[in-house]
């Protein structure tokens, strides 16, 4: 798909991919811990995820430790430790995948400056690491909490003069982990992206809300696809606006978003105008088996 050339649907890229990028400063990553809360942002993601696997790893320890005093009921298995969540072993690809989803919005930032030819595909595969990474912290959330509550069970097998046990059990109670604000904003802005390009919805926003009138003018038209696959065609204009045009032709080619060049010819026989750029807003089917198109002109303003 060829990159359209739309001033104001790249300018609205381009604040997408900022704000994308800016997240790297945000609260990508919400960690609670014995000593406090905190916010990872993409500096600090991959220390605050491997300080919580440690700790994790230590209450794993404790809880299988012999001399910890507790007292085996009848049919009860305390031997061996608690296998920590693979999710939560797992843990570093999220500090991977955030780093990989940053690299692409700056690799479609780039090129959506100076090449204009895999924005779109660019971002998807952004907003895909980015839903990774969105996913896994969310499940992670989930493991940590089920495995803290299975910690939370040996307070039943424990003497109650154990307060030591009793101080470990509550410091694992105490562990949480949440997607932040920014994780959520990175993985929004890069699917955005995509979801705008394919389906033009900036122009076809732009294309209703504008206030020109619409002159009834029979002009004929000379139109060139910017796809060079599109055969070119001349055909009669129904009515003109100083935003663009619509006219009806016999082709089936033509689709919104599809983006041409066109001609004005004089009707009385002068020489033709130059040429304009702009793009297909609507496609109409009428009863005569004919299509009504409509384009928008582009300002190369």
């Amino acid at each position: 798909m060829t990159f359209s050339n739309y001033k104001v649907e790249r300018i609205a890229f381009g604040l997408i991919l900022c704000i994308a990028l800016l997240m790297a400063f945000g609260p990508l990553v919400r960690l609670h811990a014995p000593n406090g809360p905190r916010v990872s942002d993409a500096f600090d993601l991959r220390a605050g995820i491997t300080q919580l696997q440690d700790e994790l790893r230590i209450l794993s320890a404790i809880k299988s430790s012999p001399d910890s005093g507790a007292a085996v009921r009848p049919g009860t298995a305390t031997h061996g430790p608690l296998a920590m969540p693979f999710s939560l072993r797992m843990a570093s690809i999220v500090p991977w995948c955030v780093f990989a989803a940053l690299t692409f919005s700056s690799l479609a930032l780039l090129d959506l400056l100076f090449f204009q030819k895999g924005v779109a595909l660019l971002s998807l595969a952004g907003g895909f690491l980015g839903a990774i990474a969105l996913l896994h912290v969310m499940l992670l959330g989930s493991d940590v909490q089920s495995w803290t509550e299975k910690l939370m069970s040996i307070a039943e097998l424990s003497p109650q003069a154990d307060s030591a046990l009793g101080a470990w059990i509550l410091m694992a109670n105490s562990f949480l982990i949440s997607p932040g604000f920014g994780l959520y904003v990175l993985t929004t802005c890069l699917f955005l992206v995509p979801l705008l390009s394919y389906s033009r919805a900036v122009p076809r926003l732009n294309a209703v809300l504008r206030h020109d009138p619409r002159v009834p003018v029979s002009q004929t038209i000379h139109i060139r696809p910017i796809n060079s696959q599109c055969p070119e065609e001349t055909c009669t204009s129904l009515d003109v606006s100083r935003s663009g045009l619509y006219l009806e032709t016999s082709s089936n080619h033509y689709y919104v978003g599809m983006e041409v060049y066109f001609t004005r010819k004089d009707p009385a026989g002068g020489p033709a105008s130059h040429e304009e750029h702009g793009y297909v807003v609507r496609v109409e089917k009428p009863e005569n088996g004919k299509r009504r198109i409509a384009i928008r002109l582009i300002s190369e303003a």
